[in-house]
């Protein structure tokens, strides 16, 4: 009506890392484009105008399904296309190791293997645009190396590597962020040579970390908050399937979890957490409210810099 203040448009956000959302797993065998679709609104009904589809470690011909799946979403529907912005790789090149596999199935967990890769690659139609890998594995920069060369943004992760000299080979290969910082790693770390304060204080490598409430504590989330210059650091919701569906028990990556009333999603063997289920709008409020970042600053963490370390800015 005239006369009447129009009402500002909400933000809309862009997420690296969505396992699934709304009861549907990209890790999952028998992903349809239809399903991918459906995610695909979803997500832009909750304030996310652009993600990356996110597989984690498991069967090498699953995961090869899916992504063609992706590919195929991208390619036949503009929706899809225009908000899908490539594929997140996490995994299978991490740590096997307790406390820096997490929930990934230690069956496939693989060495650096281009060979791998290139299926991947081919499979999501040459739009796999980030991909998180452990840092100490044997034969790991130079395979950072190569996918970087490759344009690839690599990330990482799920390791137990701490010290800057350890982390140091994969930095100068190319390594361009860490991948939800503070989780992924031992519940026990060293008090000095971790990886949370190298990363912290890495000017090479932007932190991408979890603020749903559950993944880090607020004080953690003030100090990344305050000692990360603010163009290196990217919000990422990590949803994993059950984001959106009610309280109860379901199987993430082949594992029981139980997601609690107040969003908490964890697997009760292993003792630790599963992905979040919050969207990328919640944790930009959790972040306004209880951080204290102002419009601005959410603005350049929650889809400036993501753009950014993909290379769609």
């Amino acid at each position: 009506m005239d006369g009447m203040p129009s009402r500002p448009a909400a933000p809309q956000w862009i997420d690296l890392q969505v396992n699934g959302y709304g009861g549907i797993d990209f890790n999952s065998a028998g992903l349809t484009v239809g399903q991918v679709k459906s995610v695909t609104a979803r997500l832009a009904a909750d304030g996310t105008a652009g993600y990356l589809p996110t597989f984690v470690t498991g069967d090498p011909d699953v995961v090869c399904a899916n992504l063609r799946v992706v590919a195929e979403a991208r390619r036949t529907d503009a929706d899809c296309r225009d908000r899908i912005l490539g594929v997140h790789l996490e995994g299978p090149f991490i740590s096997s190791e307790p406390g820096a596999v997490g929930t990934h199935p230690t069956a496939w967990v693989r060495p650096p293997d281009l060979a791998l890769f290139a299926r991947y690659q081919a499979a999501a139609d040459g739009c796999v645009r980030l991909v998180t890998v452990a840092a100490e594995v044997p034969g790991m920069p130079d395979f950072v190396k190569e996918l970087s060369a490759r344009g690839v943004t690599v990330s990482l992760g799920h390791q137990l590597a701490a010290t800057p000299g350890e982390l140091e080979p994969c930095l100068a290969a190319g390594a361009k962020a860490f991948t939800h910082l503070g989780n992924g790693i031992p519940g026990m770390v060293p008090r000095h040579d971790n990886v949370v304060f190298t990363a912290l204080a890495e000017d090479r490598a932007s932190v991408m970390f979890i603020p749903d409430g559950h993944h880090l504590p607020d004080t953690m989330l003030r100090v990344y908050c305050r000692a990360v210059p603010l163009d290196r650091l990217v919000a990422v919701s990590d949803a994993q399937y059950p984001a959106g569906m009610p309280p109860g028990e379901y199987e993430v990556c082949g594992a029981h979890a139980r997601l609690e009333p107040d969003g908490l999603l964890w697997n009760p063997a292993r003792k630790c957490l599963v992905g979040a289920t919050a969207p990328m709008a919640k944790m930009m409020a959790l972040l306004k409210d209880r951080i204290g970042l102002t419009d601005a600053e959410l603005l350049k963490i929650g889809r400036d810099n993501p753009l950014k370390l993909i290379g769609r800015n």
